[in-house]
């Protein structure tokens, strides 16, 4: 066989996110080259590995054998290259990181870490579908309140706890308000973010079922919504509130007092190469500076 090892990380990548078009972005190449990829290594295998159904792909049976093993593969030929690499002074090497909480709020530690240690490479994942999980591997993961990651073995690091705020437009009728109990808001449009059933919990929790006209997964999107006075909504104070655009009011709530942890989990049953032990500390650091 010919496989080349670039041919079966293109296709790790595509089996994590089972999507062309993310998989070809996050490897920075055209969808077209990294179909004719695929569609070369199913040939050379003889058998297919995804099922294509309109514009979705996933992984068949064969598929996830595949990955599996190949993840495994690749992962054991990165640990022992990085091995190899930190016996030299300069440190270098490769943090993986999944980000599930907080991911509008994290360039700026990106940006301070890559300063720090410019030869260590971050690779970010900011999505991935729930039943995907147990194929995913990182080496950290960012999430709220200790959520679910797919690493085993936890070791889970409290680095940050933020309350809930009210959003709301610069110019809509609560903006002057220095506090509110939430109910309160209960008159006017909702937007939601993908984590619909939390704003509907936190309404319902102050005696009301909220008015939400418009939900979406894109963060973009969603600070458009709120800028342009489609609704409100309810948003962490630190890592959402504090990255919104002036023309957006942060209102802190009498009621309910809402809180949540930002952590940082990783497996403590893996070796943690040099690269992921700065990754660590630096993370310490970083974040108690802020608090």
């Amino acid at each position: 066989m010919n496989m080349e090892l670039l041919q079966l990380r293109y296709f790790c990548v595509v089996a994590k996110h089972q999507n062309m078009t993310k998989a070809a972005a996050e490897l920075m190449i055209s969808q077209p080259a990294l179909s004719k990829t695929i569609s070369a290594l199913e040939k050379e295998l003889g058998t297919p590995l995804f099922v294509r159904r309109n514009r979705s792909i996933f992984l068949n049976r064969a598929g996830e054998i595949f990955y599996q093993k190949i993840d495994q593969s690749i992962n054991l030929i990165d640990d022992t290259v990085s091995e190899v690499r930190e016996l030299s002074n300069e440190p270098f090497g490769n943090v993986r990181l999944l980000v599930l909480s907080a991911s509008s709020y994290m360039p700026g530690f990106y940006i301070a870490f890559h300063q720090r240690y410019p030869f260590i490479k971050l690779q970010l994942s900011n999505y991935i579908r729930y039943e995907h999980m147990f194929m995913y591997d990182c080496d950290f993961c960012i999430t709220a309140d200790a959520g679910f990651t797919p690493l085993a073995g936890n070791n889970v690091i409290p680095i940050l706890t933020e309350r809930f705020v009210l959003a709301v437009q610069k110019q809509h009728p609560l903006a002057g308000r220095e506090s509110i109990h939430l109910k309160e808001a209960a008159p006017y449009p909702f937007v939601a973010s993908n984590r619909r059933e939390d704003l509907e919990f936190y309404c319902l929790k102050a005696g009301f079922r909220p008015n939400i006209i418009a939900e979406c997964d894109n963060g973009t999107t969603y600070e458009t919504f709120l800028r342009n006075g489609v609704g409100i909504s309810v948003v962490p104070e630190i890592t959402l509130g504090s990255v919104l655009p002036e023309d957006i009011v942060c209102i802190p709530l009498t009621y309910p007092v809402i809180e949540r942890t930002i952590s940082l989990t990783y497996d403590s049953r893996r070796r943690m190469s040099n690269a992921g032990q700065l990754f660590l500390q630096f993370c310490m650091e970083y974040f108690h500076a802020e608090a």
